[in-house]
């Protein structure tokens, strides 16, 4: 029997020991590893080969949803599930655009969850349909109020740095790559979102891939 190669992404400890505890038994899955953020989930799927991560919305360095992103990115063949405490719409928009399979509550039962990693693994999406409309129609009314001044509110440097947040690049590296400070790149962040309307760094990243705004395809991967 082929096992469900599943890796555990959370930043509490205690929360990976009882997810642990509620795979580990399990004769189809097996836990290939652990990380506590979204940058070491990033460094580990190279190696680890997983066929589904189960992993955390709000973590410290990279968030889940920038995580997802990059990892979609690197390995699209991966399932990624969602889970939060939280019921939060801009937090599934971002993960749609992500490229999550789906978006899970913590309180999920057990067998829920098993199921759900169960359906990933084969191909299946979890995403509720009408859910999924919502979120397709906020972006469209997104797209139709900011899509106008677009081109005039952002600047050509701020359209670079925002194709590089939808990479998943944080403040630090994208100040590597465009050679200037990480006080610099940080502002352009902060000119960006103010002028788009948006709170967070992944609403910013949702906006880019939905309107295209992304690194050209010239510049290689960050390392």
């Amino acid at each position: 029997m082929t096992k469900i190669r599943l890796l555990l992404v959370d930043d509490h400890e205690v929360v990976r020991l009882g997810m642990r505890a509620a795979f580990e038994l399990e004769p189809d899955i097996t836990i290939v590893g652990e990380a506590s953020n979204g940058a070491e989930v990033i460094a580990k799927v190279g190696v680890l080969d997983p066929q589904v991560i189960l992993m955390d919305v709000r973590m410290e360095k990279v968030n889940g949803i920038e995580a997802c992103r990059e990892i979609k990115n690197l390995a699209p063949h991966i399932a990624i599930l969602m889970i939060t405490s939280f019921t939060d719409e801009e937090a599934m928009t971002a993960s749609i655009m992500a490229g999550a399979s789906g978006y899970l509550l913590k309180n999920v039962s057990r067998a829920e969850l098993l199921k759900a990693i169960r359906a990933v693994a084969s191909g299946q999406s979890l995403l509720d349909p009408n859910e999924h409309k919502r979120t397709v129609a906020r972006l469209i009314a997104q797209d139709k109020q900011l899509t106008p001044t677009m081109g005039e509110e952002l600047t050509d440097r701020e359209r670079e740095v925002l194709g590089l947040v939808a990479r998943g690049y944080t403040n630090k590296q994208i100040a590597e790559k465009l050679i200037v400070s990480e006080k610099t790149a940080r502002n352009h962040v902060s000119h960006i979102l103010e002028k788009l309307g948006l709170a967070r760094r992944s609403e910013a990243a949702a906006f880019a891939v939905e309107h295209k705004i992304v690194p050209p395809r010239e510049w290689p991967d960050k390392q």
